[in-house]
């Protein structure tokens, strides 16, 4: 016979978050899946994580994602979502983040190699204005 099982909802002034959506299924021990809702005109960056790898893909509207290299310099733009579906891969140690393109939410499902350990969380974070200018708009991959 088929279960239903919910699943709590995350709630703040950024949007809403579904966390570890398959925490049931048989992956791998350690990884967990996500999914988010991003409002327009909002930044969720900067964050990295030393031990943890990433995959960012935009299920529902369009966002620009950036990341910028270990050591701070080289950066990254992709633009991802409906119109131009893809996955990011973000390793270990490089900074990354995301905002809406356009005037719709985005929904955002990610992967990533750790679960969430809220005792000792792997994650350090720094301003959203840390690596490009005020409206967020890394420069263009060259």
């Amino acid at each position: 016979m088929a279960k239903i099982h919910q699943l709590p909802k995350f709630v703040d002034c950024r949007g809403w978050s579904l966390n570890d959506i398959y925490e049931l299924c048989d992956l791998t021990p350690n990884c967990q899946i996500n999914y988010s809702i991003l409002y327009p005109g909002i930044v969720k960056a900067w964050h990295r994580h030393q031990n943890q790898d990433d995959y960012f893909c935009v299920l529902n509207g369009m966002a620009q994602v950036g990341v910028v290299g270990k050591d701070g310099t080289q950066a990254q733009k992709f633009f991802i979502g409906e119109h131009n579906p893809a996955v990011v891969h973000i390793e270990a140690g490089e900074w990354h983040g995301l905002t809406a393109v356009g005037t719709e939410p985005v929904g955002l499902l990610y992967l990533v190699t750790n679960k969430y350990d809220k005792d000792f969380p792997d994650e350090e974070r720094t301003p959203h204005h840390s690596f490009v200018g005020r409206d967020w708009w890394l420069p263009e991959n060259k």
